[in-house]
């Protein structure tokens, strides 16, 4: 039934898009995660996809307004874990040259080589490096401020998205939970560590459990993709969650 209904919705979008303007030379990205790297490159004109206000961006559909928008454009950045993928590759056969997949995380060396892909694709190299520049001090003055407070020899539970900000931070995580809720065997073996902290992730939070048991842990809902808390770039988040690990 969603099948059918996505190619009614294609076929409805055409007839009502023919006549719009769209800028052929923006980029559109999937979620606002994607949309930070196309930023964080040197894209000025970048369309999202899934609405920054979404808790679960990953788990957008494509509605009729996006096709147009997709068929036009010339650069698609995506990272491949997004429901909408399977509907623009199999339902509107977006040639493969417009499609520029990437990895996200919050390991630095992981965000240089993303951004510095689509940097090249848009011919910004220099603009990419000022702010790759500008995301790599955010992260050592993290791992500054992690280390005073001794985060990095307590303790910590992190959940398993928020494992690449969590590393990047000089955190050895004790246990990695999650992405689903945990099971009372492993509830259990968390409780054991005692940790004193307990890093969740905010769009799809699972510790609470965790927390009702180790009282005396602190627990911080950390962000993946930028949109809560007024975030919107790659290193919004990142001075948002550091601001949530040294908080008192």
């Amino acid at each position: 039934m969603r099948t059918s209904l996505f190619f009614l919705i294609i076929f409805c979008s055409f007839l009502s898009c023919n006549n719009k303007p769209t800028g052929s030379n923006g980029i559109i990205a999937t979620t606002s995660w994607t949309a930070a790297y196309a930023f964080a490159a040197g894209a000025s004109n970048v369309t999202v996809l899934a609405p920054y206000e979404m808790v679960h961006p990953s788990e957008y559909e494509l509605r009729p307004g996006d096709i147009g928008r997709l068929t036009k454009s010339n650069t698609i950045v995506y990272a491949g874990y997004e429901v909408m993928v399977d509907q623009i590759k199999a339902g509107l056969k977006i040639p493969e040259e417009k499609m520029v997949k990437i990895s996200t995380s919050y390991n630095f060396t992981e965000i240089e080589v993303s951004v510095m892909l689509i940097a090249r694709r848009l011919g910004t190299e220099q603009i990419a490096k000022k702010n790759l520049e500008e995301i790599k001090r955010l992260l050592l003055k993290g791992q500054d401020d992690v280390h005073k407070k001794g985060l990095d020899q307590q303790p910590v539970l992190v959940h398993f998205f928020q494992e690449s900000f969590a590393k990047e931070m000089g955190i050895n995580p004790k246990m990695i939970f999650g992405p689903a809720p945990p099971e009372p065997k492993q509830i259990l073996e968390m409780a054991r560590t005692k940790s004193a902290l307990i890093l969740d992730n905010a769009h799809n939070p699972v510790g609470g459990s965790v927390k009702e048991i180790l009282k005396n842990s602190e627990y911080k809902l950390l962000l993946n993709f930028p949109g809560l808390h007024q975030t919107r770039t790659i290193a919004d988040v990142i001075r948002y969650n550091i601001d949530q690990l040294i908080a008192k």
